[in-house]
């Protein structure tokens, strides 16, 4: 049985940074949903990744990388469309932001009718990605997965990732991910998503608001170096990150989100999972070990080449 299973984007991400005031690029496979499987993998679980990919000279690169870090490769799906390229501009603080080559891109283009449904029954989590909702056909292929997991009572999971170039309004993408979230049991959202999800300025207002508008979701909250917030019985809980030097802070949320799931699932039957999913210790004790992971991820460049090893984490944990 699979640990998870990852619906959405993968693609090559492309950064962008200056040295000695010539801009440098380096290319690696990447994609949310496929940097989470990525963590899941090398900290020792079992994923499969299911996306569209190119008949080019990149989704072969993407399916080599994405086998040669644990991953099972036959989701992907080539279609009629180019590779999805992401160009991730670096900050002097390790901050980024996005551009992306998608016109449309291969990840847009898979379809419902892709899905197997062994797929669903094999899996413990359902894991989606929002870049999957920007475009058809690939939303309805994301609603179809949905569909799978409730049929097979698989938990599912969701990151709201907006990305502003790929949407024409962010009322669009707010639209989208509240009908993805109103059928998730776990939601990570970052402090900007928070405010575009309510716009709310207060990560713990937003939060708030989002639980009490979706009392069977499980809402989780990324602050960067501040670490992470829950809702707990009604009230926010803040769990602390530990101090880094932060570099390249791309696949950061990547490694937390993945770091979350390999708890989740970890040596668990799927109904084991579910009975995590209601257990308020259980998501402290996995929100600290989320917050190692995503930190340590962020002191290094790159995407999937970046995360740390579980052996790195446990050495970071907080007494």
């Amino acid at each position: 049985m699979y640990d998870v299973l990852a619906i959405g984007e993968v693609l090559i991400d492309f950064s962008v940074v200056m040295s000695a005031g010539v801009p440098q690029m380096f290319g690696s496979a990447g994609g949310a949903p496929a940097n989470v499987l990525a963590a899941v993998t090398k900290f020792g679980g079992r994923g499969r990744m299911v996306a569209g990919i190119g008949e080019d000279a990149f989704g072969d690169f993407v399916r080599r990388a994405l086998g040669a870090v644990g991953i099972d490769d036959s989701g992907l799906v080539r279609v009629g469309a180019r590779t999805t390229l992401a160009f991730v501009h670096l900050a002097p603080d390790g901050e980024r932001s996005f551009s992306f080559d998608r016109h449309p891109g291969a990840d847009t283009q898979l379809r419902p009718e892709h899905l197997r449904e062994d797929w669903f029954e094999q899996a413990k989590v359902v894991h989606l990605g929002s870049l999957a909702l920007s475009h058809e056909p690939a939303r309805s292929a994301a609603h179809r997965a949905l569909d799978l997991a409730r049929d097979y009572g698989r938990v599912t999971t969701f990151d709201v990732n907006y990305r502003p170039a790929l949407w024409n309004d962010p009322r669009e993408a707010v639209e989208q991910s509240l009908r993805v979230i109103g059928r998730a049991d776990v939601v990570k959202c970052s402090e900007e998503e928070l405010h575009l999800l309510t716009g709310r300025q207060s990560p713990d207002e937003a939060l708030l608001e989002l639980a009490a508008a979706f009392p069977d979701t499980r809402f989780l909250g990324t602050l960067g170096p501040d670490g992470s917030i829950t809702v707990i019985r009604g009230e926010c809980r803040h769990i602390p990150s530990i101090p880094v030097q932060a570099v390249d802070t791309t696949a950061a949320g990547d490694a937390f989100f993945g770091a979350l799931l390999y708890q989740l699932t970890n040596d668990a039957t799927p109904d084991a999972v579910q009975n995590r999913l209601r257990d308020d210790a259980f998501w402290l004790s996995a929100l600290r070990f989320a917050n190692v992971a995503g930190a340590l991820t962020a002191t290094r460049q790159g995407a999937i080449d970046a995360l740390p090893a579980l052996s790195d984490i446990l050495e970071h944990m907080p007494a």
